[in-house]
Order: structure tokens, then C-alpha cells, then sequence
């Protein structure tokens, strides 16, 4: 079948695993050379952090890195995420296939490798951008220890999405990341989230405390998206080669000023991750294909728009398969 509106989709924190990355690390010279220059624009090995579990025999004044603190996570992420997409490039080309893709989205910091993936900045500059933003979502967390996320699920059908957010309101609480028809999750003071929970559940909705290091998506956080934002006017953003459909807004975007705007407020702004993926829909969307590690899109795709197909790429079987699929 020919595709006529691929759309790519990239994950982000939460995705992490030991061993992401590894088979394709292993087998292509391109995803270790995407490592290898993360090495020298992070200054330490990020392959063995991802591929092999911490040693905690050490000095416990000088703790393993880990890969799910958030100064870890998401270079990893990222790292794995564009790794993934450079082996499936290569891999087309050398069957012949034109991977011409229409669109790029990516789930919070998934968003940075959609726009390297959509040529709006090159690798290495956006990893340190990655770094330094986890670095600052890190601190100003430090600042909020009381504060966190929660998951809201509705099992049986779709969340009222403007019952969910009067009731933020009600508690001094935030709407964070609406991802699904089914998922949304909420931040603010853990305190209030615990109470908002007990309505919650007596409505029936499942509730889940998330292991966050601070209310992200939340404008507890605008401090750090200011801090970013200091790079983000200096640094230099191409005209995208292919639409990147934003986290805030869910606008079809290429422009170097949208991109800026975009990435400091995704920090403290409410991400619309189901508004992303139906605007990418309306857009004609007919093949999602998730690049990077997990299949955590994949499955919220299930419950955003069930009836377009969806291929993922994050190691050699999943490639083959896709790469199968779009030579057919």
C-alpha cells in the first residue's frame, strides 16, 4: 500500500528502559554514531547508561547515574528517539523506499526530536537544549518537593474533560497533558491531588500517582521555561522542512519563531497531545509510525484514532516490519 500522509511520532520521558537502543546500536553504524557524538556534547557514556543496569557498589556519596532521573531521561530519550529515526532512514534508502514523511510530533521532549527529525535543528545543538532543559525542570522541581502528577482514567468510556478541569480548578490544581479520550493527567500540590483522587474514584475513575521529580506542564514550572528561554533566543532554528504539529496549540508549525514560542511553552502550557494526533488526522494523516523507544503512543493512538494505522521503529524487528509494510 502507498501511504500518502505519513506522519512520524517520537515519545518522550517515561518511555525510558535499560537496554533501549541497544539491538540497533549494535547492528547499524548510524545509530552508534549518534551515540557517540551524545557522548561528546554530554560529556559521559550515554550508551552505557542505556544499555546496562547502574552498579550500585560504589562510593554511595557518588551515586551510579540513573536513567530515570530526569537529567538522564530524557538525553536518553532524545538520544535513542533520533537514533531510531536515522537507522529507518538508511534503511529505506537502501531498499528503495522514499520515506516521505508529511509530518512530525512528538510527546513533550518528543517534541525536540520531531523537529531535529523535521530538520529544524541539528542533532547535537538540540541535544544540548534537551540537557539544559532537563537541568532546569530538575531545579525548579527541587523547589516544589510537596508538588507532583496524577493519571486520570476512565475505563469505561471518555473523560468529561471540562468536568475534570473544573474540578483542578476547584482544588488549585492544573490540567497537564490531555492524552487520550480516556487518559488525562493532572499536577499541582500532592496534597490536593490525593483529595481530587477520592471524588475521582468515587465517580469510578482509576487514579495513578506518577514517579515525576515536579508538576511539569504546570506553571509551577515557568521559571524554568524561562531559563530555557534565554537559549532558545540565542540558539539558531531552520525553516522546517516538514510540519511539526505542536504540543500547546496542535498548529501545523515550521517557522523559527513558532518553534521558540512552542518549546518555552510546552514547559509550563497544558501539552494536547490527543489534539495532536487528531490535527494530524485532519490533515489526512494515513500511517503513524511511533520512532523510538516503548510503544506508549502506539497504544494511546488506540484510543485517540483507532482506525489509521501505526507501525513503530526501536529495534530490528519492529524495522523489518515496517520497513516491510512500506514497501508493499
Amino acid at each position: 500500500m502507498r501511504y500518502k500522509c505519513i506522519t512520524l511520532i517520537f515519545p518522550g520521558q517515561g518511555s525510558q528502559h535499560i537496554g533501549m537502543g541497544k539491538e540497533l546500536y549494535d547492528a547499524f553504524p548510524a545509530a552508534r554514531e549518534i551515540f557517540h557524538e551524545a557522548e561528546m556534547v554530554l560529556g559521559y557514556d550515554l550508551a552505557g547508561l542505556c544499555f546496562n543496569q547502574p552498579d550500585v557498589s560504589g562510593d554511595p556519596a557518588d551515586p551510579p547515574k540513573d536513567i530515570n532521573k530526569t537529567i538522564y531521561t530524557q538525553p536518553s530519550v532524545f538520544t535513542t528517539g533520533y537514533a531510531c529515526f536515522r537507522v529507518l532512514a538508511d534503511a529505506c534508502r537502501e531498499s528503495n523506499i522514499d520515506l516521505d514523511f508529511r509530518f512530525t510530533a512528538g510527546h513533550s521532549l518528543g517534541e525536540y526530536t520531531a523537529l531535529v527529525a523535521a530538520g529544524a535543528i541539528d542533532f547535537a545543538s538540540c541535544l544540548a537544549l534537551v540537557k539544559e532543559r532537563a537541568t532546569h525542570m530538575t531545579d525548579v522541581g527541587r523547589d516544589f518537593p510537596e508538588a507532583g502528577l496524577m493519571a486520570v482514567v476512565d475505563r469505561k468510556g471518555d473523560l468529561d474533560y471540562e468536568k475534570i478541569s473544573s474540578l483542578c480548578k476547584e482544588y488549585g490544581l492544573y490540567v497537564t497533558l490531555k492524552n487520550t479520550r480516556r487518559q488525562i493527567v493532572v499536577g499541582g500540590i500532592s496534597t490536593r491531588l490525593a483529595e481530587m483522587a477520592k471524588v475521582l474514584k468515587n465517580e469510578g475513575k482509576m487514579t495513578t500517582a506518577l514517579k515525576v521529580e515536579g508538576p511539569f506542564h504546570t506553571p509551577m514550572m515557568k521559571p524554568a521555561a524561562d531559563r530555557l528561554k534565554k537559549s532558545l533566543d540565542t540558539i539558531t532554528f531552520k525553516r522546517a522542512s516538514k510540519t511539526v504539529i505542536a504540543n500547546v496549540t496542535a498548529d501545523a508549525i515550521n517557522a523559527p519563531e513558532d518553534i521558540r514560542n512552542e518549546l518555552h511553552s510546552q514547559i509550563f502550557q497544558v501539552v494536547n497531545w490527543r489534539g495532536s494526533i487528531e490535527k494530524a488526522v485532519q490533515y489526512g494523516a494515513d500511517l503513524f509510525i511511533e520512532v523510538g523507544p516503548k510503544k506508549v503512543l502506539s497504544n494511546m493512538l488506540k484510543d485517540i484514532s483507532p482506525g489509521i494505522p501505526q507501525l513503530n521503529v526501536e529495534d530490528k524487528a519492529s524495522l523489518e516490519e515496517t520497513i516491510k509494510a512500506l514497501a508493499g
